[in-house]
């Protein structure tokens, strides 16, 4: 404790609390960090998300800080209060289960206690060195005798909390597997937790990844999420790596603002800001419909973020196809090569007994180039009897790349692969690339061509990124894209098939003429592509 920073007389409040984060980083392993799956919130962030606050109209305000790390919202929120020159009683309840971290974060909380007090402030807090999900897991099920923390209902919930994938057995995943699918993510049990603590009309302002939106392992969460708070701001980043670059994070984050009650809104306003959110800067803001927000399809509830009217006017267009995948007799798979499994037959020798091996690089411009060099990719796996079963047969097919690349703009990656340019019966397709193929018989050539081109249109682009904030695309998210019939397909790839492979604005045309899309959104994909 004596290599702590002390606080100086001209520090702030938020100063001193980045001068402890900068020191517990400094002075603790990466690996650590990552593990226990703390990124902590940058100040200007933390100072964005205490000002969406604003019910002052009471005497006393309660707030739960699920995860609180050093403390960096209490310290922002002090300093809030005090630009508003507001003498409410503040009660902080703060959970952190590093026992490294507690000592730092009551360390904080003294220097904000001590220094709100001398202006006049009413401000108490309590530490709880416990997990936050087990401690309060009672709640869900109302068995709320041997809650640590009273069961106090707050009027404010802000967090930041961990992130990391839970294994299937952890302890958390056991005890509130009735409202999520699978081996999810941790943050979203905080989600829940928090809301559920939360005083009817009381506020959640929660920091987070994006991909609670959309998706199978989190419907369960969202259904009932949605069922308690309502949201009424959402803010995006234009830019993935800008709110934790310091930490090397490639995610698409959201701020989401939401109230404790069953009453709808009538709109939700959604900001949006290149990086980290500056009080000078002029964001883009506008006010969206709340049934444009949170969609229900097909007995699930999505939360869909338009920053555009185009985006808004997208969503609609495109939610009115009636087909899928599947609906329409087609099927996607994840490729089933995974190197370090089969890293006995990759190989780059040119025989008989070896087929092509594609990976994500061999999609270019909407086509599968192979072979393609790049280190450490082999370019093709041998057939043999042990490695058949992870071979295809080589038929007409369309690839997906499964991760979109740093900050590009294009989501969907698609390229198209014909068997009568490559001489071989089977091929190899690594597993972070998804294909499409026909459930019976073979992609027609002009189904190939259709499909590729409606997925790397810039209609569906926008589509997908209005609906889904993953990185990755999933054979799931494939799956549940609506498609126009099978004869609009055929139709588009007829007129595509015969365009130069990088002439993508006469593609584009020829999509939304055969679609006979209305002339705003086609001058909007104009002025977008």
């Amino acid at each position: 404790m004596e290599r702590l920073p002390e606080k100086t007389a001209g520090q702030t409040l938020t100063d001193y609390a980045e001068t402890l984060t900068k020191w517990y980083v400094e002075n603790t392993n990466i690996q650590y960090r990552k593990k226990a799956g703390q990124y902590f919130t940058p100040v200007r962030i933390s100072e964005f998300m205490v000002r969406q606050y604003e019910d002052f109209n009471k005497e006393e305000i309660r707030i739960l800080d699920p995860g609180a790390g050093i403390g960096i919202f209490e310290s922002s929120f002090c300093e809030y209060l005090k630009s508003l020159d507001k003498k409410i009683k503040i009660v902080f309840d703060l959970y952190e289960n590093d026992p490294n971290i507690v000592p730092i974060l009551s360390l904080n909380m003294k220097a904000c206690q001590e220094d709100m007090i001398r202006k006049g402030f009413d401000i108490s807090y309590r530490v709880f060195n416990d997990d936050f999900v087990l401690s309060n897991v009672p709640t869900l099920n109302n068995q709320n005798e041997n809650h640590e923390a009273d069961q106090t209902v707050y009027d404010l919930v802000i967090a930041n909390p961990p992130y990391y994938r839970l294994r299937k057995g952890s302890p958390q995943l056991v005890r509130i597997k009735s409202i999520v699918d699978g081996p999810p993510n941790i943050y979203p049990l905080f989600m829940a937790l928090a809301a559920k603590l939360l005083k009817n009309g009381g506020q959640m302002t929660a920091l987070t990844p994006r991909s609670y939106c959309s998706g199978w392992y989190y419907r369960k969460f969202r259904n009932w999420f949605l069922g308690i708070v309502k949201p009424y701001k959402i803010h995006v980043f234009e830019s993935r790596k800008e709110v934790f670059k310091e930490y090397g994070v490639l995610q698409e984050n959201v701020i989401l603002s939401a109230k404790k009650t069953l009453d709808t809104p009538k709109d939700v306003m959604i900001s949006v800001s290149r990086g980290i959110p500056n009080q000078n800067e002029e964001q883009n803001v506008r006010h969206t419909p709340y049934e444009r927000v949170v969609v229900r399809k097909h007995n699930d509830l999505v939360i869909r973020i338009p920053t555009s009217m185009l985006g808004e006017l997208i969503s609609a267009y495109i939610d009115k196809f009636k087909n899928d995948l599947n609906s329409l007799g087609f099927k996607v798979s994840t490729g089933p090569v995974v190197p370090f499994r089969a890293k006995d037959f990759l190989s780059t020798e040119t025989s008989g007994s070896s087929v092509p091996l594609i990976w994500m690089h061999n999609i270019v411009n909407g086509v599968v180039r192979w072979p393609l060099e790049k280190e450490n990719k082999p370019t093709r796996i041998r057939k043999t009897r042990e490695s058949k079963s992870i071979l295809i047969p080589s038929r007409n097919y369309v690839l997906v790349k499964r991760f979109s690349t740093k900050e590009g703009k294009q989501r969907i990656n698609a390229g198209i692969y014909l068997r009568d340019t490559f001489d071989s019966d089977y091929i190899g397709i690594e597993n972070h690339v998804n294909y499409i193929y026909k459930k019976e018989g073979e992609l027609t050539i002009n189904e190939t061509y259709g499909l590729a081109a409606l997925l790397n249109s810039k209609l569906y682009n926008i589509y997908f990124q209005v609906s889904n904030g993953n990185t990755q695309v999933n054979a799931t998210e494939i799956n549940s894209l609506p498609l126009p019939s099978l004869e609009t397909i055929r139709e588009i790839g007829n007129s595509v098939r015969n365009l130069e492979k990088e002439d993508t604005i006469l593609k584009e045309h020829a999509i939304m003429n055969t679609l006979r899309i209305d002339k705003v959104i086609s001058r909007g994909l104009t002025e977008a592509i």
